[in-house]
C-alpha cells in the first residue's frame, strides 16, 4: 500500500480537526440555547478557544525544537478528541469551555506547523495554501449540515460530533502514522526564524494584520444562526445557512487556488465584493436576502487566510517564525471576535455589528499591503 505524502497526511489531519472545531464552533449558539445563556456568556467558549489557540500557534515553533514534528501532530489527536468529548458531553461550561480550549490549542498547533511545511514550496506554495483550507472549510461545513439534518431530525446537535470522533480520529492516527514530516534544509543549516529575529514593530503589524484579517472572515458567519432566526428562520434552517455559509467559503478557496490570481488582483476583489455583501445584510430583514449577503461576504472573506499566510511568508527562506506571528494573531480573533460581537448585536443590534467589518477589513489591507515586499 502506497505510503501518503507528507502534504496528503498534512491536508488529512487538518480536514479531521476542522470537521470537529467548525462543529464546535457552530455549536456555540446551540449551547446558548440549550443552557439558557445570553450571548456575551456564551463566548467564554470563544475565549476559551482564542486562549487555547494562541498558545498552539506561539509556541509551535519553540516545541519542533523540543519535541519531533511527528510526535507534535501525533498527539494532536488524541488531544483534540478530548477537547470535543469535553465540550459536547459536558453537563456545564466548567467542563465545555475548558474542551473548547483544548481542541483549539491541539489545532492551532497542527494549523501552524503544516503551514511552515508548505510554505517552504516555492511557487506552489499560495495554491497548496488555498487547496488545504479550502478542504478544511468543505468538511467543516459538512459538519454543519449534519448538525442541521440531526436537529430536524430532532436527534439534537451532539451526534454529528461524537460520530466524527469516533470515525476520524482512528482514520487519522493511522495516516498520521505513516509519515515522516521533513525539515526544509534551508531550517537544517540556519536557525529558525523566530521572534527575537523581527523587531516588535514587525511583531506588533504581522500580528495585527492576523488578527484582523480573522475578525473580517469569522465574524461574518459566528453568529449568523443568530442572525438568521432573528429573521424569521428556525434553528434548523439557520444551521442549515450556516453551513452553507462554510461550504460556499471552502469552494471559494479551492476556487482561488483554480484561478491562480496574483493576490494583489485578489486582495481588489475582496475590497469590491466583501462590502458589497455587508451592505445587502443591513439593508434587508428578509432572512432569504440575509443568506445572499452574506454568501457574498463569504467568498469574499475566504480569501484573507491564503492571501495573508502568503504575504508573511512568501520569499523567505525558512517562514515558521513569521507564521506563527500571524498564526497567533488570527487565534487571538478566534476567542476575542466572537465576544466583541456579541456585547455589539446584545446591546446596538445585529446592522451595528456587521457595520464595523468593513472598517476593520480597510485596516487589516493597509497593514497587509505595508508587510509585503
Amino acid at each position: 500500500m502506497r505510503r501518503p505524502s507528507t502534504f496528503e497526511a498534512i491536508v488529512f489531519q487538518a480536514v479531521f480537526g476542522s470537521y470537529l472545531l467548525w462543529a464546535a464552533g457552530s455549536a456555540i449558539p446551540l449551547i446558548r440555547i440549550d443552557f439558557g445563556i445570553s450571548r456575551t456568556l456564551a463566548s467564554m467558549h470563544s475565549i476559551s478557544v482564542g486562549i487555547g489557540a494562541v498558545l498552539g500557534a506561539h509556541l509551535a515553533v519553540s516545541l519542533v525544537k523540543k519535541i519531533s514534528r511527528e510526535k507534535i501532530m501525533r498527539l494532536s489527536i488524541p488531544i483534540m478528541s478530548l477537547g470535543i468529548l469535553g465540550l459536547t458531553l459536558g453537563p456545564s461550561m466548567w467542563i465545555t469551555v475548558p474542551g473548547c480550549g483544548l481542541a483549539a490549542f491541539s489545532q492551532s498547533l497542527v494549523n501552524s506547523l503544516s503551514l511552515s511545511q508548505i510554505s517552504l514550496d516555492a511557487k506552489p506554495s499560495l495554491r497548496r495554501i488555498y487547496i488545504q483550507s479550502g478542504i478544511q472549510a468543505c468538511l467543516g461545513a459538512s459538519a454543519i449540515f449534519f448538525i442541521s439534518i440531526s436537529l430536524n431530525a430532532e436527534l439534537g446537535w451532539r451526534l454529528p460530533i461524537l460520530l466524527g470522533v469516533l470515525i476520524l480520529a482512528p482514520l487519522t492516527m493511522i495516516v498520521v502514522w505513516k509519515v515522516k514530516f521533513l525539515v526544509s534544509a534551508s531550517a537544517k543549516t540556519s536557525k529558525v526564524e523566530g521572534l527575537p529575529n523581527h523587531s516588535s514593530k514587525n511583531y506588533r503589524k504581522i500580528f495585527l494584520a492576523g488578527f484582523l484579517m480573522s475578525f473580517c472572515e469569522m465574524g461574518i458567519g459566528f453568529w449568523a444562526i443568530d442572525l438568521l432566526i432573528d429573521r424569521g428562520a428556525g434553528v434548523a434552517l439557520g444551521a442549515f445557512g450556516l453551513a452553507l455559509l462554510s461550504l460556499v467559503t471552502g469552494i471559494s478557496r479551492i476556487g482561488f487556488a483554480t484561478l491562480g490570481h496574483p493576490v494583489k488582483k485578489t486582495m481588489r476583489l475582496v475590497l469590491v465584493l466583501y462590502p458589497i455583501g455587508v451592505v445587502t445584510i443591513c439593508l434587508t430583514q428578509s432572512s432569504a436576502i440575509t443568506v445572499i449577503g452574506l454568501l457574498i461576504a463569504s467568498i469574499a472573506g475566504s480569501a484573507l487566510y491564503g492571501v495573508g499566510v502568503f504575504q508573511v511568508s512568501e520569499g523567505f527562506a525558512d517562514p515558521s517564525g513569521k507564521i506563527s506571528n500571524f498564526m497567533t494573531g488570527m487565534a487571538a480573533s478566534y476567542g476575542v471576535t466572537p465576544l466583541i460581537l456579541a456585547i455589539i448585536f446584545d446591546n446596538l443590534g445585529f446592522i451595528a455589528g456587521y457595520l464595523t467589518m468593513p472598517v476593520a477589513l480597510f485596516f487589516a489591507y493597509l497593514l497587509w499591503r505595508d508587510l509585503g515586499s
